[in-house]
């Protein structure tokens, strides 16, 4: 992977100084070509063909075509083939090149041939034209921020920064949906003006004009009850794991025990003779679920180079760094063992090959089951099931519902608001997986943030989809993956200078998935059922019939031994009265109430800790630094 940037005139110092702030994701080499109208930087870490041949921003021939590329095309040695026969020569052995002669020969229609994960920009110069492309599923990132005449684009949103003319300003309505779901879906960012190239799109930019194109969706349900999806799906799995384990660079797996990663060291072994080093991360005083047991296992099975981390250091010495390279917040604080996790990676591979995806595809997240299973309270009025609701024990909603006991008082009034909603599906869905309820919305915005606020028009929740669990995968699919998993992995692999390789997305397999019918994805209480049936002659029985569990987050230590203090801290009255977000009481009620409902007020504490401490770092300050050695005493 690479960082990549640039802008649509020549500026020799702001290129150099976007291109450097981007080192991290390119330690092994960096440079920009300018010319009238347009620079390009690049940051390298070299995968393939490690030689000067692969350095960019790489040209044709003639100079005419330049390209600054981020990813890896797994396809390219056909299509280089086939380039080659129409006349083209190449002077490496890179995939980067095949970019070049492919828009050569193909024009913008040469995304269409990829095979991989990528964001790259194309400047075309006899044409006067900028053209950029994200991968179908939103592996690799791409920002962009146009005022009608002014275009830049990076791999990260600090790149962008840099240019004096743009304003840090609080994108409102993207803070909303932060605040609700710990990610922000769609196009919008966090920054006001600042946007994400979507998955599966193409942006063009010639004088003052401006045109995006989708090039891919993820295709409309076929139901189809193959008689062979199982073997279907171990045979395309297997091929996007041997795809992704192509580099001239060592290659490791992250490996957390359950399915999908275990899936993905289970294949690997196959293809490869030496031991397939893997990397695992846990904490030391977890007792609820053994995390580095379960991995240990798997690793002993397949008689892996295993290596592990344990999460002990104080969460408040990390995340500084941790925000400085997700440019944005996030609310999820599997970002910690993450950040560990590549930290402990960097040290023996430059490329990892992780799980991330099979969820998505093959329906492992409890929401669906929930969803799944209320669907026939749809017929009962509203406002009887809202009060039975009320008055069930909580034992006995989660013996239904998987869902409300662990979450406390707070779960039942998510459950209360889910069936309340039912009748309008796309608010259920919200219900069901956001941090706040309905109250919580009332008390914890203002009022003045609340008539500030004006949500773009939904567009992933499409009705005429069916049945509704491939409603769900496909909403998933647009909006939690790439802005939430993908975002995560690809930061924190970056952060280490890895290349992340997620082998359940390539493109065929995500279609094929689409096209299943849902009892091949969901039987009974049986989540990923073919996916599981796939692996069964591959992986231990202990494996392929575990019951799916979120990894573990010792949320509650780390609220008693630094989240609250570091919260009373920092929302003071004055601070958030400053702010204008939020109502102060409520804030303090999260502290104040927090043993009545520890995991979702613990999740709402680290997601607006997250989002004070980002405002300090990225909004308030006039220069955002150019490493990642902040301290937290600094934004205090």
């Amino acid at each position: 992977m690479c960082g990549i940037c640039g802008f649509n005139w020549d500026d020799k110092e702001l290129v150099k100084r976007m291109t450097a702030i981007l080192t991290h994701r390119g330690p092994d080499g960096g440079a920009v070509y300018r010319s009238r109208g347009i620079s390009l930087g690049h940051r390298r870490l070299s995968i393939i063909d490690l030689s000067d041949a692969g350095r960019q921003p790489m040209t044709n021939e003639e100079g005419t075509v330049w390209v600054t590329f981020n990813g890896e095309i797994y396809n390219f040695k056909e299509l280089r083939t086939m380039l080659e026969e129409k006349g083209h020569r190449f002077e490496s052995n890179t995939d980067t090149e095949v970019i070049v002669h492919g828009y050569e020969e193909w024009g913008e229609s040469i995304v269409e041939k990829f095979d991989g994960e990528f964001a790259f920009a194309i400047w075309d110069q006899k044409n006067k034209k900028l053209f950029l492309a994200r991968d179908r599923l939103g592996i690799k990132p791409l920002y962009y921020y146009w005022d009608g005449s002014k275009f830049l684009f990076a791999s990260e949103i600090k790149a962008l920064l840099l240019e004096p003319s743009l304003k840090r300003e609080v994108n409102l309505s993207a803070a909303y949906h932060y605040l609700n779901w710990r990610y922000v879906p769609g196009e919008e960012t966090l920054f006001q003006g600042i946007k994400k190239m979507l998955p599966g799109y193409t942006l063009t930019v010639k004088g003052k004009e401006l045109q995006l194109h989708q090039f891919w969706d993820v295709p409309m349900p076929r139901t189809l009850r193959d008689n062979n999806a199982v073997s279907r799906v171990k045979e395309e799995l297997q091929e996007s794991v041997q795809q992704r384990l192509m580099a001239d660079v060592p290659v490791g797996v992250y490996l957390s025990g359950g399915i999908d990663s275990a899936a993905i060291v289970g294949l690997a072994s196959q293809s490869t003779t030496e031991p397939v080093k893997t990397f695992s991360v846990g904490f030391d005083h977890s007792q609820k679920v053994d995390e580095l047991q379960q991995a240990r296992r798997v690793a002993e099975h397949f008689q892996t180079d295993h290596h592990e981390i344990v999460v002990d250091q104080a969460i408040s010495e990390m995340l500084p760094s941790i925000l400085w390279h997700l440019d944005v917040p996030h609310g999820d604080p599997v970002i910690i063992p993450q950040f560990k996790l590549s930290q402990l990676a960097t040290k023996r591979v430059k490329v990892v090959l992780s799980g991330e995806g099979a969820d998505e595809l093959f329906a492992g997240y409890v929401q669906y089951k929930t969803f799944l299973k209320a669907q026939h309270l749809r017929k009962f009025p509203r406002f009887i099931t809202k009060s039975v609701v009320r008055s069930i024990p909580t034992p006995i909603l989660n013996a239904f519902f998987d869902y409300p006991a662990s979450l406390g008082t707070k779960g039942k009034e998510k459950v209360v608001d889910f069936i309340h909603d039912l009748s309008q599906e796309r608010k259920a869905y919200h219900d069901l997986t956001s941090i706040t309820t309905t109250k919580d919305k009332q008390l914890l915005f203002s009022e003045n943030f609340r008539t500030s606020i004006h949500p773009a028009k939904e567009i992933y929740y499409q009705q005429q989809r069916e049945p509704l669990l491939d409603r769900l995968l496909y909403y998933d699919t647009k909006t939690w993956l790439p802005n939430y998993v993908l975002f995560i992995n690809d930061r924190m692999t970056m952060a280490h200078s890895i290349e992340g390789r997620v082998p359940f997305l390539d493109h065929g397999l995500v279609e094929y998935a689409a096209s299943l019918h849902p009892r091949l994805k969901m039987r009974g209480r049986t989540d990923k059922w073919v996916l599981r049936r796939a692996m069964k002659d591959i992986l231990p029985r202990t494996i392929t019939s575990a019951k799916k569990h979120a990894f573990f987050m010792p949320l509650d230590k780390w609220y008693k031994e630094e989240l609250r203090s570091l919260a009373e801290q920092i929302f003071t009255p004055a601070n958030v009265r400053h702010r204008g977000y939020f109502n102060y009481e409520y804030v303090k009620n999260i502290w104040e109430k927090y043993n009545s409902s520890k995991l979702i007020y613990g999740k709402q504490l680290f997601t607006l800790i997250n989002f004070e401490l980002w405002q300090r770092m990225f909004i308030d300050s006039e220069k955002i630094p150019l490493d990642n050695k902040v301290a937290l005493k600094s934004l205090l």
